[in-house]
């Protein structure tokens, strides 16, 4: 571990794409690292690896999860192995999984009876910005919380955004990721319309980019997709897990998303087509799978 560092030991509970990255980038800040996945090859890949959880409670008061499903947060967090039995009074844990409201706010009441503290800071924008410290931050708890791990956000983003007390944070990232996902599945229905009726696709990807249809999933994944070119910027499945988990806040504040659960449907299809480990551009497979579809 990093010698004389002016940066206390941190914590990183799960070291996949996103993870990986963010957590190398804040050794080479000097932050000393103690690294735990469930992967031994990912966690070896870092000067001072973890064999648990619980070994990276007992060995750090400021701690960051990076998971890939709110069942594995809660499991990290408050299991027999996990942070809450072995953590001291006065650890704070950032989650920055996209992990939904409500198991952070079940999570952050159970760690709060052992003086732990708990914020939620998922992100926004993708690998590239991960190993740069250039994400955007969507940080939910009290203003003192927030202030007291600004050093740490600011460390691994440019922008830190407090959207509000506890889970607001996983609110404004499922919100974006609804219009990230729906933006890309209302592309892939212009492009079939269009492909069905025989007329010109080019002529329609041309016209979107110059008038309000434009945007960045046109540019980018939708351009690489074309391109059956389907290497991740982010998995189709955890896109299908996003779009579950908004639903779900809907669901329990009474907002009425029927685009929403339309979008489901083509990362349903996706994934049960064995897509989700691609980029959630594969949907666009889906053209060719359709029944009826003209071959490109």
């Amino acid at each position: 571990m990093t010698e004389h560092s002016p940066f206390p030991p941190v914590g990183f509970l799960g070291l996949g794409a996103m993870g990986a990255l963010m957590a190398h980038h804040l050794e080479e800040k000097g932050v000393p690292i103690v690294a735990f996945d469930v992967d031994p090859a990912k966690r070896a890949a870092f000067e001072t690896p973890a064999t648990s959880p619980a070994e990276v409670a007992e060995r750090c008061e400021w701690i960051v999860c990076m998971l890939p499903h709110p069942d594995v947060v809660r499991d990290v967090l408050l299991g027999e192995h996990g942070v809450a039995p072995h953590a001291r009074a006065g650890t704070m844990v950032i989650d920055m999984s996209t992990t939904g409201p409500e198991a952070d706010v079940a999570c952050a009441e159970a760690l709060a009876t052992r003086g732990i503290d708990l914020i939620d800071g998922p992100v926004g924008k993708g690998t590239w910005a991960a190993g740069k410290g250039e994400l955007i931050i969507l940080a939910g708890g009290t203003s003192a919380q927030i202030e007291k791990a600004r050093w740490l956000l600011e460390l691994l983003g440019s922008e830190v955004l407090h959207c509000g007390p506890l889970g607001s944070g996983q609110v404004v990232k499922l919100a974006n990721n609804i219009a990230t996902c729906a933006n890309l599945a209302a592309a892939l229905e212009a492009y079939q319309l269009v492909q069905r009726s025989g007329a010109n696709v080019d002529a329609l990807l041309n016209v979107m980019r110059q008038t309000a249809a434009d945007s960045w999933q046109l540019n980018n994944t939708v351009a690489r997709a074309l391109q059956e070119d389907y290497s991740l910027g982010f998995k189709g499945s955890l896109a299908l897990k996003d779009l579950q988990l908004a639903l779900a806040v809907a669901q329990a504040t009474g907002a009425d998303v029927p685009t929403t659960a339309g979008t489901l449907r083509w990362y349903e299809r996706s994934v049960a087509a064995g897509d989700g480990d691609r980029d959630l551009g594969a949907i666009f497979k889906l053209l060719n799978q359709a029944p009826g579809a003209p071959a490109r």
